[in-house]
């Protein structure tokens, strides 16, 4: 079989992977779902076009969005993913035997669906008694003040319809006001080649919001440019991560060394984001 999926989220940059099967495809009432087997990087979902996770490469995202902040904590008690309907964030938040109850605030139902049936490693989390699934807008969710939560995580989609507002200031400070006073949360924040003005302009509405924000960056090769970068909301130092122990489970990505380099930026973007 020789079809080729492509992905053009921008003008100027194509993603290409090879299909062997197409396992599923639907409208739901959100968006176009796609599930496929890849050469390589195995199973993929893809939301609108765009794809959102392989089975290959997926560690390098879900495990840097939930342990930077959930490892600044320590021992968090509640957790609230924005999106994540795969289960991928989820698998890793549960992995802490402190939490009580991790939140997922999904839009789109059919998403966790499809992605329990296809995704068998993300599956079994769903059926963890700590989680709670709320299918809903995110923005209008955190608008109700359900905090406080020691870890948020926006595992959103890219800025884009109804996800526009998921980067915005205001959704920033919505996310702020639902953590604890020790609490930690981590937005997906796009690409510093690609989005550097989008991003610059939430790292400015974090300084206002939190002591200590910090944008880090991640190797992801299905993203465009090969890597995604986040937003670190906090009033404690990301570096104090580092001194608290991983929890139970094994890391296909995350160690002492990568927590670290992440957050050294280069030269043309850290100057960017402090002029």
């Amino acid at each position: 079989m020789n079809v080729w999926f492509t992905e053009q989220l921008h003008p100027f940059l194509r993603v290409n992977l090879r299909v062997e099967r197409i396992v599923h495809e639907e409208r739901s009432p959100y968006q176009h779902i796609l599930v496929l087997d890849t050469a390589f990087f195995g199973r993929t979902l893809v939301l609108d076009g765009i794809i959102q996770l392989t089975e290959l490469d997926n560690a390098g995202y879900h495990e840097m969005m939930v342990h930077v902040p959930a490892l600044t904590v320590g021992a968090p008690k509640r957790a609230l993913i924005v999106g994540g309907g795969d289960g991928a964030a989820l698998v890793q938040m549960l992995r802490y035997p402190s939490l009580e109850e991790v939140v997922v605030c999904e839009l789109d139902a059919r998403v966790v669906e499809v992605c329990r049936a296809y995704f068998p490693a993300f599956a079994r989390a769903w059926d963890d008694p700590r989680v709670r699934l709320i299918t809903r807008d995110a923005f209008a969710y955190l608008e109700e003040q359900p905090g406080p939560f020691d870890v948020i995580c926006a595992d959103t989609t890219d800025p884009i319809g109804m996800a526009e507002r998921l980067f915005s200031a205001e959704f920033l400070r919505l996310i702020v006001c639902a953590l604890s006073p020790n609490g930690a949360a981590v937005t997906q924040c796009e690409q510093p080649y690609f989005d550097a003005a989008l991003i610059t302009q939430l790292y400015r509405a974090a300084q206002a919001l939190v002591r200590h924000p910090a944008y880090y960056y991640v190797a992801v090769p299905t993203y465009p440019g090969g890597g995604i970068g986040f937003l670190y909301l906090s009033n404690q130092p990301w570096e104090k991560g580092l001194e608290h122990p991983y929890p139970p489970g094994e890391n296909a990505y995350l160690n002492p060394q990568t927590h670290r380099a992440a957050f050294a930026l280069p030269e043309f973007f850290r100057k960017a984001l402090q002029s």
